[in-house]
């Protein structure tokens, strides 16, 4: 029975962050170039390419053909024909945050799971719920990083046609 609660927890604690709800996104956006030329210099961006390839970086300038990107201190200019799809960064991760959470939530978590495994009358009966509450402080901390990277809002705002 303990086993079942254990196992049935660690998935409701994995399910948030494996969601594909979580990470979807869907286009919105159609072959309006007008729109990637609204953007301000230093605009955060996220750029894919035709061939595959991602580039993120800062909007350095936007003509009527080509997408100047800054990015390592170097900039990348793109011409309009190989730019398939154009997201704007709205917000930063919050990896930092979420980690905090998690592990605080992953530790209550442990430590529930460890005292329930505790047996004084075992000589190591004590040690289940520090194990726990580590495990599950570091579980829950991946767990909140890996959410909250995926929180990062990106907002499509041209795809090529």
């Amino acid at each position: 029975m303990r086993k079942r609660i254990a196992i049935v927890s660690v998935l409701l604690a994995i399910t948030p962050v494996s969601s594909p709800l979580a990470r979807a996104q869907q286009p919105t956006a159609s072959g309006n170039w007008s729109a990637v030329q609204a953007l301000a210099p230093g605009d955060d961006l996220v750029v894919k390419l035709k061939d595959g390839r991602s580039v993120e970086g800062k909007v350095n300038s936007v003509t009527d053909t080509e997408l100047s990107v800054t990015r390592n201190n170097k900039s990348e200019t793109f011409g309009r024909d190989r730019v398939f799809q154009v997201y704007e960064r709205k917000r930063k991760s919050e990896k930092g945050k979420y980690a905090a959470i998690g592990a605080g939530i992953g530790a209550g978590t442990g430590l529930g799971i460890g005292l329930a495994k505790n047996s004084p009358a075992i000589d190591d009966g004590e040690i289940y719920p520090v194990v726990g509450t580590i495990l599950g402080a570091g579980i829950g901390a991946v767990g909140g990083f890996l959410f909250g990277q995926a929180k990062r809002k990106r907002v499509l705002i041209y795809q090529a046609n």
